[in-house]
């Protein structure tokens, strides 16, 4: 018994993993041993062979290379079995033949590894890069897919949408090029797939550790439409891009899962739909400011009035990738919605979308994830649209949270408000920090004033000055008492009228601010992926 233990342990990993794959089976590379009939070891159908020999049965036993089955040690009374477990490991390491399990890595024990990795890429004309060019990913430095008719694989687009949908023929090699409005543009495709991949060996040990992964290998698929809003975006479509002839995004999307999955399928290749990344809300900014909102919506399940604003529409959107997704892959995995802020407004101070992306992500923990704001990113002379670096660098920040999310399994938190309270006129922010300490940076982003910060006294902004006082915390002094009216307070939500967006004063100043965290992520292109503080305005109590 003792000579067999760590069997035993390679069994319980064996039958967990088995339970998780269920759908794809458990044979011959599942859990990285040979099935019975490629080791030669026994005829027995569907079993797997273990590093000393022994065979996990389908049932969840195991077989010795002598053809005896493997006891289990039975725990005495009043013992747990975890125990009984570790009295036979001691037992072993005692005799010296049992080696002791390998230290804990920083992957999940959760993850389920798969061939192919798909996120797709929905939103408005920085989803599809418009102004992107030149492309900067010529070559693909690891095994990253697209499809063969391109990581936009729509034709026949417009301002307002796309009539017709490339059906790929093969998975082929992630690289930048593709056009969308009749140039060739850097999408955030490369930035996220290539990072993905960096960080899985980089930081999550793959083809490192024994037992963990040799590579992780993620298709993107872009199916978003310029100048579109949530309504024309969402599952469903609106009536007046119907009218036109217009094929529906999200009609795309999932035709895109559906040729992902039988091209995986011809492969012999495991598939699965990770996340979706979604770069959106300028339209519905605008249609907000202009009284011209959609809003409210019925839902798509049919519920008058369900969709109230744009919190609930990013709700919904999740809600309904998830669902049609699962249907057509029967995955178990979920699907989160990534979503970056809104950057390009330039006609009012505030935006109403941007606290709406907030409050999204807080409704919907896990499912609405808020990835980034978008002032640190660099944009093109257009005030509206990033670069190509900003793009592929908006990528690195999507690959920074899916690893955290499906790599380490971790709940992911931007730095955002955690705690507002108030002491006379000081208004203490406590925020969630990824990485502390809180920095604020005037290097990087051109400090707008207060680091960003504004005080709302009555509906009138008040002198105040921000100070960093602890790792995680913000404090906002007022400079004089509080008038005892409605008292908010706004961080990044200083749009100058008419200015343009970015992190410098080469932008003449966009909506932005110079709190950001220590977070050091490793970048494949030698960009800085500090966590910048979310756009927000909050009330004070």
């Amino acid at each position: 018994m003792i000579r067999r233990a760590r069997s035993f342990a390679l069994l319980v990993a064996a039958s967990a993993v088995c339970s998780l794959v269920a759908a794809y089976g458990c044979g011959t590379d599942d859990v990285g041993g040979a099935s019975v009939e490629e080791g030669g070891v026994s005829p027995i159908e569907g079993g797997v062979v273990l590093e000393d020999g022994a065979v996990v049965l389908p049932d969840g036993n195991v077989v010795l290379p002598d053809g005896g089955p493997l006891p289990v040690p039975d725990a005495e009374p009043g013992d747990s079995g975890s125990d009984a477990d570790a009295g036979a490991v001691d037992a072993g390491e005692d005799a010296g033949i049992v080696d002791p399990p390998p230290p804990a890595g920083p992957l999940s024990p959760g993850y389920v590894d798969y061939d192919v990795n798909h996120v797709l890429v929905t939103g408005q004309s920085n989803a599809v890069a418009n102004g992107g060019s030149p492309p900067l990913a010529a070559a693909q430095p690891y095994g990253n897919l697209m499809f063969d008719t391109g990581v936009m694989p729509m034709t026949t687009c417009d301002g307002n949408g796309c009539k017709a949908f490339q059906a790929p023929g093969a998975f082929v090699p992630l690289v930048e090029g593709d056009r969308f409005f009749n140039y060739t543009v850097e999408t955030p495709a490369s930035g996220l797939a290539n990072e993905v991949s960096h960080l899985a060996l980089n930081a999550y040990e793959f083809n490192v550790r024994a037992g963990y992964p040799v590579k992780h290998d993620v298709l993107v698929s872009i199916h978003g439409r310029s100048g579109n809003t949530y309504w024309c975006l969402r599952k469903g479509f609106c009536n007046y891009n119907a009218a036109r002839g217009h094929m529906s995004p999200f009609g795309q999307g999932m035709m895109e899962v559906e040729a992902a999955k039988a091209l995986a399928a011809a492969g012999g290749k495991s598939y699965v739909v990770r996340a979706v990344a979604a770069v959106h809300g300028e339209s519905d900014h605008y249609a907000y400011v202009g009284n011209r909102s959609e809003f409210p919506l019925t839902g798509t399940d049919g519920t008058p009035g369900k969709i109230k604003d744009y919190k609930d529409a990013l709700v919904e959107w999740q809600q309904d990738y998830e669902a049609s997704v699962k249907a057509i892959t029967g995955q178990a995995q979920p699907v989160p919605l990534f979503i970056s802020a809104v950057s390009g407004f330039t006609t009012t101070r505030t935006s109403q979308v941007l606290q709406m992306q907030l409050d999204a992500h807080i409704a919907a923990p896990g499912k609405v994830v808020y990835v980034t704001p978008a002032y640190p990113l660099t944009v093109r002379s257009d005030c509206l649209h990033f670069d190509q670096h900003g793009y592929r660098k908006l990528g690195e920040y999507f690959a920074k949270v899916y690893a955290r999310v499906v790599f380490g399994g971790e709940t992911w938190e931007p730095v955002r408000p955690k705690q507002v309270t108030r002491a006379g006129n000081v208004i203490t922010v406590k925020f969630f920090v990824p990485k502390p300490p809180l920095v604020f940076d005037t290097a990087r982003v051109t400090n707008p004033g207060n680091y960003g910060f504004d005080v709302v006294d009555n509906g009138a902004i008040v002198a105040s000055t921000a100070a960093i006082t602890a790792p995680d915390t913000v404090t906002i002094t007022m400079a004089a008492a509080p008038s005892g009216g409605p008292l908010r307070v706004r961080y990044a939500q200083n749009q100058p009228t008419s200015a343009c967006i970015g992190p410098g004063t080469q932008y003449a100043g966009g909506a932005r601010g110079n709190l950001r965290d220590s977070d050091d992520a490793p970048s494949l292109y030698g960009y800085e992926l500090f966590n910048w503080g979310a756009n927000f305005d909050v009330g004070v109590p």
